[in-house]
This record gives structure tokens, sequence and C-alpha cells, in this order.
């Protein structure tokens, strides 16, 4: 990361901001994904508090902030984020349970190799990814620096979103693509050391990561307690889509089982 490069100005958007709430002895992390908000899970926040957990939402660095703050930011800064606060909940809380989407569904198979949480969940895990050219991306960020992205400006309402869509996602960084699958890359190498208890939520609907995540998933670890949830039409934002009521109580039917 260089410093000197992230602009003087940068803000984090109310929509990137991290939480925490202080609850219970057990406590969950939740792992957002790239280019992603910790909006993404406000309404899954918002419920693991009701249930009277304590609960630790993080921003991935260079994430809800810009594209400059983001490019100056790695694969092992995001997994140095959440190995920290991983190891401080770990320090101060009875159980840890730890839930991630996507690239963050990425971040939580590894942190599960390293410490063995109570149980873990992974949503549209960035393990099968549709569009296949993402795994050129170590070599093609020597090439093109950006890829034209599929957002629209015209289709969203929030301001907030509108002014994070112009920094991250009208463009893709293919450096960071190729971040993330250094990332998937560790994550699969060591799926066999995973012994958490493990539910994978995908879905149809998603148009970034296939459904076939699940076997590779549940054929690759080694847990006794691997279940998983299959939708139709969620998109790739699950925790925030129609089925988020749904997803919610599942993630903590889960939780009290383990």
């Amino acid at each position: 990361m260089n410093l000197m490069k992230i602009p003087s100005e940068t803000r984090i958007s109310p929509l990137g901001q991290p939480l925490f709430h202080k609850g219970g002895d057990d406590a969950v992390l939740l792992i957002h994904g790239f280019t992603g908000l910790t909006s993404n899970f406000f309404y899954l926040y918002d419920r693991l508090v009701s249930e009277g957990y304590t609960v630790s939402l993080p921003r991935l660095p260079g994430h809800g902030s810009n594209a400059r703050d983001f490019h100056e930011s790695t694969g092992q800064d995001w997994l140095r984020c959440v190995l920290d606060e991983y190891i401080l909940l770990q320090s101060r809380y009875r159980n840890v349970y730890i839930a991630g989407l996507s690239m963050g569904g990425l971040l939580t198979l590894i942190l599960a190799e390293i410490f063995d949480p109570r149980a873990i969940v992974v949503m549209a895990p960035a393990i099968s990814i549709r569009k296949r050219q993402v795994y050129k991306s170590p070599f093609l960020k020597y090439l093109i620096p950006t890829l034209k992205g599929s957002w629209q400006e015209e289709e969203e309402e929030d301001e907030e979103r509108k002014a994070l869509g112009r920094e991250y996602w009208v463009r893709t960084d293919v450096a960071k693509v190729a971040d993330m699958i250094g990332l998937r890359k560790r994550a699969l190498a060591h799926l066999s050391q995973v012994t958490s208890p493990t539910l994978t939520i995908v879905s149809d609907g998603d148009k970034t990561v296939a459904p076939d995540a699940v076997p590779i998933i549940e054929n690759g670890i080694s847990s006794s307690r691997k279940k998983h949830m299959l939708l139709k039409k969620s998109p790739h934002v699950l925790v925030n889509g129609c089925d988020r009521a749904e997803i919610a109580g599942r993630i903590i039917d889960w939780f009290k089982k383990e």
C-alpha cells in the first residue's frame, strides 16, 4: 500500500463505515465482498443484534471511499483486516462465528483454515466465478489497468451510491481483481483444513458466482457438518436481496445449533 497516493480529502461513505455492537458472549464477524459496502449487511447485522449477539462489521481497506484508496489496498490488507478483527473477538468472547459474502466468503474460508471458528457461513463465495476472464486477471493486469463495468448510474436513486459507483463500479480495477483471485487460490489450496461447521448459500439468480461453488466447497472441506441453501431469484448480494429475511433466519438457526 502506497499511503502517499491516497488523496488527502478521502472520506468514508456512510454506506461503507464499520459497525460494532457489543451484545452477549457469542460474537459474529461479518465480511463484505469485493468493491462491496458494509451497508450490504445492515439487515443481517440488525437481525443478529436483535438475537443478542455481539456483531462486528469491519470495512475492508480501500472500500467505501474512492478508487485511488481502493487501488492502493491489496489482498493481504483485506485478509489482515479480518484476521485482526477475528483475533480481537476471539480474545474477548466465548464463541466466534463468521459470515462472509463473495470475496468475504473467501476470507471466511481462509480464517476458518487458520482459526477453526465455532461455525461459518459463506454466501455466494467467489470460488466459482461465471466470467472466466476473471481468472486471467493476474496476467491481464500488466496489459489492461481497467475494464468497463456493467453498473449504470441512472439505475441508482441514492446519491451516496451514485458517488461510490463512479469510483468502484463504472470500471473494474484489474490489478485488484487479481488480488481477489490470489485469495481464491489461497482458499482453494487449503480447503481441506476447514473443519468448522459450514453453511454455503448460493442462488441461481446470481450473475457473478455460479451454484457449483457448493460442491467445490463441500467436497473440499473436512467438516463433518456441512449444509447448503440454494435460492432461485436472489442477486449476488444475497443478504440485501429478495430472500434476505429467509437467509438471516437460516444463518441465525445455523449459529444457534452450533
